[in-house]
């Protein structure tokens, strides 16, 4: 079964609504309503069968039996019995239908609209220029119909998202390109004329982000990862393998016990009280399989394009202007094989599913990948500086980290802890065992903070946190000597007031910084305008 590729436009209206395809109330309703009318439809169906079988009492399945009541008399009768189902049916045909009838949609020169509600209305707009990415998915059950829903993502976060849900494929497609289109157009700007109007003074004028600039465009490959890898990385997860090797052991010692003790079945019939714990690690593994197979990563000209999804096909973007922070991790599990982890603070999205997966940049790759994803993003892959950071210890080739005193708080890490300063980035490496790197360009610096624990001010140790926007990724440097802490907080405070003051024009309101929107379109960790929240020097004497 296929959906049709010619468009439904509302003949009534002449001012370009267009409805979605009749199907969409069904589908938004998912696999559990499908599910609850498959059963009452299935119900009533055996009703109507069993009225008509004179062998067979109708009244038996009902509760109560044949003093079932107001049931008999339904089914009691072979006609009132297809008059019901016929009359169920048709109220949840006539629901769908006045639920399409009022939900329609329509793309100006301008913004993309979407009206819907019968008793409650709601008319949600998204202008053009706030466009960050449009993007197609096809959940599990709109792929059986050839159905696809097109995902308008505003930069003003997840719930300023919009969402047409279902439309036929190939018309999914086409208007996912022609909003690329006029967003791209959005951004050539006004004429003179119209640029000098309705802008207030020393504010910059509105940028389509990266996103709405790519089209079309595919983009080149970058990353593919086999399923085969992502399996076995999912099932190297370290909750997961604690819990296997207790049960394992729980087993054995049974067994053992049954020999020695005689009291091996006690021991065994624990096992089952685990099953429950055991099903929520399973769901877990299986979610992140289901969600990150056939994982294929594209870059555009300023995004990064990912499609994945093994039941529903996903796809989500990364806007390279918008990235705030990158984290590169490297589970002590997944050593022997070179495996990596990374993941992005992104601006402008909030904490919902569609941002987490948005945030999960690379679900496991080899070094080589990651090296081909860290390029994109403007960092230098061969710098000595990443390299150490990734791999390397100790306090050679510009890297500060806690001092002797820290091993008391960090027995095995403490040499590999640490940060350095590099041109534009600041680097920063943590866990010998798991290891971790966090690259951070100083535009995109929120704050700074500096904190002391009770036993960390007895030894005279500090923690140095960058803080960044809402996201997985977070940049901190504990147990240093409290000299390098407010060393810390001088150095790259200034060198963040410096990557945003190299950034010519004006600088953006409030309101456009939040949303993560800079008027460069560069790398991301390059110096573009941010906001920074301006501290006291730890040796200002007004402190």
């Amino acid at each position: 079964m296929t959906a049709p590729e010619v468009p439904v436009v509302d003949q009534a209206s002449d001012d370009g609504w267009q409805r979605l395809h009749p199907l969409s109330p069904l589908l938004r309703g998912g696999v559990v309503l499908l599910a609850v009318l498959g059963y009452f439809v299935s119900q009533l169906v055996d009703r109507v069968l069993s009225s008509f079988d004179p062998g067979e009492d109708p009244t038996d399945d009902l509760p109560g039996g044949a003093d079932g009541g107001v049931g008999l008399a339904v089914v009691d009768h072979p006609f009132i019995a297809l008059a019901v189902l016929v009359v169920v049916v048709a109220a949840i045909a006539g629901a769908f239908h006045v639920s399409w009838r009022f939900t329609r949609f329509r793309v100006t020169g301008a913004q993309v609209e979407l009206r819907n509600g019968v008793l409650f209305r709601q008319h949600r707009q998204v202008p053009l220029e706030r466009i960050q990415a449009v993007e197609t998915t096809r959940p599990i059950l709109a792929r059986l119909v050839g159905l696809s829903q097109v995902v308008v993502q505003s930069a003003g976060g997840s719930d300023s998202h919009l969402t047409l849900a279902f439309l036929a494929e190939p018309r999914a497609e086409a208007l996912r390109a022609e909003l690329l289109d006029l967003a791209s157009r959005t951004d050539e700007g006004p004429g003179p004329a119209a640029a000098d109007a309705d802008v207030p003074d020393g504010a910059a004028p509105a940028q389509v982000p990266a996103g709405a600039r790519d089209r079309t465009d595919e983009g080149t490959p970058v990353v593919a990862v086999p399923n085969g890898r992502l399996v076995a990385s999912t099932l190297l997860h370290g909750p997961t393998v604690v819990a296997a090797v207790l049960l394992v052991l729980l087993v054995v010692a049974g067994g053992v016990s049954s020999v020695l003790f005689d009291v091996g079945p006690g021991v065994l019939a624990a096992v089952p009280a685990l099953l429950p714990a055991a099903f929520a690690f399973g769901v877990g593994r299986v979610r992140e399989l289901l969600l990150h197979g056939n994982f294929r990563m594209t870059r555009t000209s300023n995004a990064l394009r990912m499609r994945h999804g093994l039941t529903e096909l996903r796809a989500s973007v990364v806007p390279l202007h918008r990235v705030q922070a990158v984290e590169a991790v490297q589970p002590v599990l997944w050593r022997p094989f070179g495996w990596w982890r990374m993941r992005v603070n992104v601006a402008g999205t909030g904490q919902s599913e569609g941002q987490e997966v948005q945030a999960a940049l690379l679900p496991v790759g080899t070094i080589a990948d990651v090296d081909a994803v860290l390029a994109p993003l403007g960092a230098d892959p061969h710098d000595p500086l990443v390299r150490a950071a990734l791999h390397g210890t100790g306090r050679d080739g510009g890297w500060t980290g806690p001092p002797p005193a820290a091993r008391l708080f960090d027995p095995w890490s403490w040499e590999r802890n640490g940060y350095a300063l590099g041109d534009e980035v600041l680097h920063v490496r943590t866990g010998r065992f798991s290891r971790r790197m966090v690259l951070v360009p100083y535009a995109r610096v929120q704050s700074l903070t500096l904190s002391q624990g009770p036993w960390e001010r007895r030894r005279g140790l500090a923690e140095a946190r960058v803080v960044s926007t809402p996201g997985p990724v977070s940049a901190a440097v504990r147990h240093l000597s409290v000299a390098d802490a407010e060393a810390f907080l001088d150095v790259v405070g200034e060198a963040a007031r410096r990557a945003r003051r190299s950034v010519p024009g004006p600088a953006p309101d409030a309101a456009a910084t939040a949303r993560g929107d800079s008027p460069g379109n560069g790398p991301p960790l390059a110096p573009t305008t941010s906001t920074l929240v301006d501290w006291p020097s730890p040796h200002d004497p007004r402190t």
